[in-house]
């Protein structure tokens, strides 16, 4: 048989082509899709970022709403002065508002927002509820306070009682010490405080002193015993001598009233222009001295209207019995009760001493300056007119016109 050639091998098999060599160079361990692994990552980071964003939005929103119904629970427990009792309430409330604004979400990641939110929010509105109560509970004390001492002061003002005045002004003091103490108020404001009370309580007593038998004498003495100048400069010593005498020439000058006291409210002006205090202190002096002078001519010029006006009621109580005694003798004439009067002079008689009361009251309404006698003969001369006009018309016919003279 035919031997095959055989041939000695020069090279490695496969290691080199002829003179044949390739540029295409591949990175052995990358894939096609292991190339677009860095996209796909940016896609998904778009995404998580958009998410994250939207999520906000809602979570914000939702937080929106919620701290606008706090707001409106804070406001509502403003004037609680119980801080636990409002803190209680604002939880109990607050936390209803925020299970009723998550109820339908159902993305987790929101909630944790809000969540998150809520408990930065919650913190400050505790801070606040605390405090609101706390403004709450200063102001209402207040409030109790100078109501008390208000009672104190009113109680002092109306009793002579050495005992009871001794009793009120101690209340008072206590009263003060007792708030500084609740709300640790520095001691100058207490001493402050309490010498606000002490004016108050020797200006009391000056508008008790005033008007009385000596009051400018026990005003003074007053004044000296307690070393007033401690209490009162002169300028607000002067203004209280002055208000406690105003007050009580007001309740003496009451125009028109029988028991008004003109001449002793005179007497006061006079007292109060003529006041001076032991360090020389001369109330009537500066603005004083105008109010002074004012109070006076208003007590004259007053004086003069009232005594008119008493003068004119002394004349008008006179008239009307005088002109009641002319009607009633009048209606008796007409009508006689005792002489079995006929029914129409009964008739007749009953209308004419409306009439008559009618016209005597519009007489004095238009005639209001007119002396008594003046009213005297007008009463006369409406009787005398009216008897003319009863006799010279029968009963049966009688009009009762009387006529309105001004």
């Amino acid at each position: 048989m035919p031997k095959i050639p055989t041939f000695t091998a020069r090279g490695r098999p496969t290691a080199e082509v002829g003179s044949v060599k390739s540029d295409i160079k591949v990175d052995p361990t990358k894939t096609m899709a292991a190339a677009m692994l860095p996209a796909a990552e940016a896609i998904d980071k778009y995404y998580i970022k958009k998410r994250n964003t939207e999520e906000k939005l809602v979570a914000d929103k939702a937080l929106l709403e919620i701290q606008s119904e706090s707001d409106k629970i804070i406001y509502s427990l403003k004037d609680d002065v119980v801080e636990e009792d409002a803190i209680n309430n604002y939880k109990q409330n607050f936390s209803s508002i925020v299970n009723q604004k998550t109820s339908t979400i159902q993305n987790k990641r929101i909630k944790e927002l809000i969540a998150t939110g809520v408990d930065l929010d919650n913190s400050e509105n505790i801070y606040n509820i605390k405090k609101n109560s706390f403004i709450a509970l200063e102001k209402d004390s207040l409030t109790n306070v100078n109501n008390k001492i208000t009672s104190f002061m009113s109680k002092y003002a109306t009793t002579d009682d050495p005992k009871l005045k001794f009793k009120y002004k101690e209340n008072t003091k206590n009263t003060i010490k007792s708030y500084a103490e609740d709300f640790n108020l520095p001691k100058n404001v207490l001493d402050q405080k309490l010498k606000a009370a002490d004016r108050d309580f020797l200006l009391s007593d000056i508008n008790q002193f005033a008007g009385l038998v000596n009051g400018a004498e026990e005003i003074k003495n007053l004044d000296n015993s307690l070393k007033g100048t401690n209490f009162l400069n002169d300028g607000d010593f002067g203004v209280g001598v002055f208000n406690a005498y105003n007050a009580k020439i007001s309740e003496l000058t009451i125009k028109g009233d029988p028991n008004a006291d003109y001449d002793r409210a005179l007497e006061l002006s006079d007292e109060l222009e003529e006041f001076k205090r032991s360090n020389g202190y001369e109330v009537s002096t500066g603005e004083l001295s105008i109010k002074i002078d004012s109070l006076k001519q208003k007590v004259l010029t007053e004086k003069i209207q009232h005594d008119g006006l008493i003068q004119k009621q002394g004349d008008n109580k006179l008239f009307f019995g005088y002109s009641n005694d002319l009607r009633d003798a009048l209606v008796k004439d007409i009508a006689d009760p005792f002489g079995d009067p006929s029914l129409q002079d009964r008739i007749a008689s009953a209308e004419i001493e409306s009439e008559y009361n009618e016209t005597i009251k519009n007489y004095l309404i238009v005639n209001q300056d007119a002396s008594l006698p003046e009213k005297k003969e007008f009463s006369r001369s409406l009787i005398f007119l009216t008897l003319l006009e009863f006799f010279k018309t029968p009963p049966k016919k009688l009009s009762c016109s009387i006529s309105k003279t001004s």
